[in-house]
């Protein structure tokens, strides 16, 4: 077997050097040495010239001297970020003097690495090489970071499509939400089902951790409640099934919190099961005043044959119903306090005239001003029901 080194693959590439220095003999050193490598060699005299080709040239490495007229080394490193925009590119300084005080400004302002004049063949090709080795391996990385980033950004417009942007399909009761990642993908989630002509589910639910893997999670459990959903009569029952469905997808340390209602238009019986989530606030318009709902049951995807509870409460004319995940009780303002529930449930209650998108919006605004929604740590999802 042929092995290839790391040195023999850099030089099978084209790379383009740029040397800048005001002395003659060292360029010639340099073109020389270099270009027997196989190597395109640019030379300038000063650091103007350097910029001046930086304008019209790209460049795989940089090796410039301190000393020089019109524009020094140390002028050039302040100046050369501004013409190599995102591109990584290595700079040698060279020097003629072993100063440590020279060594750590020039690192300070930009330089890689440093080269000691009289120049040495075989220093300058090792530090040379080394510093390809670098560039090779950060350009490798940035184009595999692009292509993640353009499969992140396929993956956020699936899950904008996953995740209604509107229930205008819902007739009764009226039905609002709203949904804000933190990253691009996010492990939140809610849907709505027709399951009858007189029955409506809803579902909200968030996965452990963000990224990719909650995200995917959030797919098959969203997935499984809505095959589901028609098929069983009581909120438990379907909790039981979708966490009998999940347990063997889930990774170690993952779980679902979730809290499912089902509404009767025709009994005005409202039904619900909560698997460890947030509970919801229920205004009640008549009184005025607001009650958390809650039952008895563990996260999904914890333990098998879990068992979940089932409550109901009789609907009147006009009361509303917030479905909401953690990201809004446990964002935290400057002083580490949370919003928490209390605070929560004096808005629903004292915004219980708002309707619709504007008690949506109005809510989120209410938890910028508590604290910039930019520094939150987790994904915020609520769903609004007025009946």
């Amino acid at each position: 077997m042929i092995m290839v080194t790391d040195n023999e693959q850099l030089t099978g590439h084209s790379w383009n050097i740029l040397v800048i220095d005001d002395s003659k003999l060292s360029r010639a050193i340099v073109k020389k040495t270099l270009s027997d490598l196989g190597m395109s060699i640019t030379e300038a005299s000063d650091g103007m010239e350097g910029l001046e080709l930086l304008a019209t040239h790209t460049f795989d490495l940089i090796l410039v001297d301190i000393i020089m007229p019109n524009l020094d080394g140390f002028g050039f490193l302040e100046r050369f970020p501004h013409h190599a925009g995102d591109d990584f590119v290595p700079v040698i300084l060279m020097t003629g003097s072993d100063d440590l005080n020279s060594k750590i400004k020039g690192l300070s302002i930009g330089a890689d690495d440093f080269l000691l004049k009289p120049l040495n063949e075989k220093e300058l090709v090792a530090r040379v090489m080394s510093l390809l080795r670098l560039k090779n391996t950060h350009d490798e990385l940035y184009e595999k970071n692009l292509i993640i980033k353009k499969e992140l950004e396929y993956a956020k417009k699936l899950q904008q499509y996953i995740i209604p942007e509107n229930f205008e399909f819902v007739t009764y009761p009226s039905v609002k939400g709203r949904y804000l990642p933190i990253a691009d993908i996010g492990g939140d989630l809610f849907d709505c089902y027709l399951i009858d002509e007189h029955r409506t589910g809803i579902v909200i639910a968030d996965v452990t951790g963000h990224g990719i893997p909650a995200a995917l999670v959030m797919t098959m459990s969203k997935m499984l409640f809505s095959i589901y959903a028609p098929d069983y009569d009581t909120t438990s029952q379907l909790m039981s099934k979708v966490n009998e469905e999940m347990r063997g997808l889930l990774l170690d340390m993952q779980y679902i919190t979730a809290f499912y209602i089902m509404y009767d238009t025709e009994s005005k019986i409202l039904r619900f099961t909560n698997a460890g989530h947030t509970r919801p606030m229920f205004y009640r318009r008549n009184t005025g005043k607001v009650m958390a709902l809650d039952t008895n049951g563990l996260f999904i995807g914890i333990k098998d044959d879990t068992y979940y509870e089932e409550k109901s409460i009789k609907v009147e004319n006009g009361d509303r119903l917030l479905l909401y995940t953690d990201g809004i009780t446990e964002h935290k303002n400057d002083q580490k306090e949370e919003y928490g529930e209390t605070r929560l449930a004096r808005y629903v209650r004292e915004n219980g005239h708002i309707h619709g998108d504007q008690f949506c919006d109005s809510l989120l605004e209410h938890l910028e001003s508590f604290s910039t929604l930019d520094n939150r740590t987790d994904d915020i999802a609520l769903v609004y029901i007025e009946f």
